[in-house]
């Protein structure tokens, strides 16, 4: 829990103490929420999710953990009443909606509303900004028990900023409320979510299709490190479905219209292999599991997949660390060969203070490590006035600085597993490692760059509108470093000399080891004739740029190939290990344990294998597993000591 800091404030004549608490505080989620969503089933209003919450009881399901019976749009009135409270629809909920919550109580669930951090939601219903102490003290007064806050309008707001208004009222009331937000579709920056929800979304609404489920896979990925009890990653709903072939469950009650923003029912058909691959990234990634679903008409093998207790048992873990994506192939071309996912490579605030570091690193050894802060490691001998050849070691991931050739877009620098063999991994500081210098790269031949666009802020015409303000081009999740060809600067014998590109110059200092670039915010590199020296035109961006480990440094997710491993740490010393088939035909995956990245397991360690699907064990296995993967499945496995 984050220490509060105290505001000091003037009350009349007193002081007044106010505890301000950077964050959210409410106890709740050790591991993820398990239940049901109404945004892509059938089911809604009292009538629809009475039927949910019976069937979750019959079922089993309850038993299993599926606790929550949420509603998404439709539950209100287009208007507040005299006091300015939200009101449900008597359509939807006859009987009031505060009489169906303890329904759900006295049958052993929870109810999950919807609303919005904006002026309205998105099928522009009342939302709650301006309104959240009075929404949140009614969501409590109704006994509601999960709340997610959806980002509709106000999108000049930033969203960070009005979910923090949610959290602090939800805060006050005193309610075990869970707070769920879906902001970053809009503004993409879920570290900051961290502070803000217990769930929060990574990226746009789902749709039922496999490649959509897959993006999601990769993009909650891409934040796994920030993911711990009480705040996880939301990738959103679990939209299983009957397999093709299987009669479609379309007689059943007759449940009232009522009006939807998105995601009304329409007939979905996953294999069995789908969903249980969807599933399983899903229980993988300590993501929510809220099905969306027609629950009481799906297969009895459908029913299997989302009700296996060893599947749930890798979601419920109680260490809460979000497995995560470790190798992969060279996608499209499938070799049988599988390689270390590189990791990414970015710029930071040098200014920033020493708190809240993620590293991608399942060493436990490294969490919260300054991933600002490199070790240069000489490689060879200044011989015939050649520079030395050193490698970049990264303090929070144990990796190092490597080239990555340019594929489909520009050559970049990633992060991989040591290897002082590797030319990609050499580098050379061109003017002396003690000064302000160019970083070629032995491999490629090039300079280690920030962008101008990154470095000066430019003008931005997105979707044709252009922005009213100046704007780096990480503002639009373009990524900030390249490597460009070397630019050495000619002996300067004046002081007007000016000869050299900013861009491609570094300082790393031993004191620290941080490796700044050279180009503050601050430039006066332009000498106008008669005026002197002035600032330069484009005005740079506001921070001084440290190379660093970061999560993300686009707008995407992390790479992906046809076959991955992916894996993870659980309690008691166990690790769960899963062989991903993307791929439309079946592919033999080889998953080494060494890939875990935790220095204790090599090549000669060994574990008790148990295939979590088929609640079987597979005996004991050294330095890997392997298996033959169907198309579009997964096999999951659980390694124990």
């Amino acid at each position: 829990k984050q220490h509060p800091t105290y505001l000091v404030g003037m009350k009349g004549r007193s002081l007044a103490l106010c505890a301000v608490v950077s964050g959210l505080s409410n106890g709740l989620l050790p591991t993820p929420p398990m239940g049901f969503n109404s945004y892509m089933a059938p089911q809604a209003g009292e009538a629809g999710l009475g039927e949910i919450a019976d069937f979750l009881v019959s079922s089993g399901l309850r038993g299993a953990g599926y606790v929550y019976v949420n509603t998404d749009e439709g539950w209100e009135l287009k208007s507040r009443d005299g006091a300015g409270r939200l009101q449900w629809s008597p359509t939807a909920y006859p009987s009031g909606l505060p009489a169906f919550v303890q329904r759900l109580h006295a049958q052993r669930l929870k109810f999950g509303i919807y609303g919005a951090s904006s002026g309205v939601t998105c099928g522009e219903d009342p939302g709650s900004l301006y309104h959240e102490e009075v929404d949140a003290a009614t969501y409590a007064a109704w006994g509601v028990d999960f709340l997610k806050s959806d980002n509709c309008a106000s999108y000049a707001l930033d969203a960070s900023v009005r979910f923090a208004a949610m959290r602090d009222a939800l805060n006050a009331t005193g309610a075990r409320i869970v707070y769920s937000t879906e902001p970053f579709a809009i503004h993409p920056d879920p570290e900051q979510s961290v502070l803000l929800s217990n769930l929060w979304r990574v990226g746009c609404d789902i749709s039922a299709n496999v490649g959509t489920f897959l993006d999601r896979a990769d993009l909650s990925d891409k934040w796994a490190p920030l993911a711990a009890p009480g705040g996880f990653n939301d990738p959103d709903m679990i939209a299983v479905s009957n397999p093709s072939g299987h009669a479609a469950a379309s007689a059943h009650p007759a449940l009232p219209t009522l009006p939807r923003d998105r995601g009304e029912h329409t007939a979905r058909r996953f294999t069995l292999g789908e969903n249980r691959l969807y599933f399983g990234l899903w229980a993988l990634m300590k993501a929510p599991l809220l099905l969306s679903a027609d629950l009481p008409r799906l297969a009895q093998q459908v029913l299997h997949i989302v009700n296996n207790s060893e599947v749930i048992g890798v979601n419920q873990d109680p260490l809460g660390v979000q497995a995560r994506k470790l190798m992969l192939d060279g996608a499209p071309a499938y070799d049988g060969v599988l390689r270390m996912l590189p990791w990414k490579v970015g710029l930071e605030d040098c200014t920033r203070a020493n708190e809240r570091w993620y590293t991608r690193s399942l060493d436990a050894a490294l969490r919260g490590v300054d991933t600002r802060v490199w070790a240069v490691r000489p490689l060879s001998r200044r011989q015939l006035g050649a520079p030395t050849r050193h490698q970049l070691l990264n303090a929070a991931t144990d990796r190092c600085l490597a080239a990555e050739p340019a594929g489909d877009r520009s050559a970049t620098v990633v992060l991989l597993p040591c290897n002082g063999s590797d030319a990609l991994q050499q580098w050379s500081f061109d003017d002396g490692l003690h000064t302000v210098s160019s970083i070629t790269n032995a491999g490629t031949g090039l300079a280690l760059a920030v962008s101008n666009a990154t470095l000066r802020a430019a003008m931005h015409a997105p979707s044709g509108h252009a922005d009213g303000y100046a704007t780096p081009d990480t503002a639009y999740g373009l990524p900030p470093l390249q490597l460009v060809r070397p630019y050495a600067q000619p002996a300067c014998r004046g002081r007007d000399c000016q000869d050299y590109d900013p861009t491609q110059k570094w300082y790393w200092s031993a004191a620290d080891g941080k490796l700044r670039h050279a180009l503050f915010t601050a430039s006066i590199n332009d000498r106008v004739s008669g005026a002197g020296y002035q600032l330069t035109r484009k005005v740079p961006t506001w921070r001084h740029h440290c190379l660093a480990h970061v999560l993300s440094d686009e707008n995407a997710g992390t790479p992906s190939g046809h076959a991955e491993v992916w894996g993870g740490p659980l309690a008691n010393g166990a690790y769960v290990i899963a062989l991903v088939n993307r791929f439309t035909q079946p592919l033999h995956i080889s998953a080494p344990f060494a890939a875990l990245g935790v220095p204790s397991i090599g090549t000669r360690s060994s574990f008790n294998v148990r295939d979590l699907w088929a609640h079987k064990s597979l005996g004991r296995a050294t330095g890997k597993i392997s298996a033959i993967v169907p198309a579009h499945d997964i096999a999951l496995m659980r390694l124990s000591p």
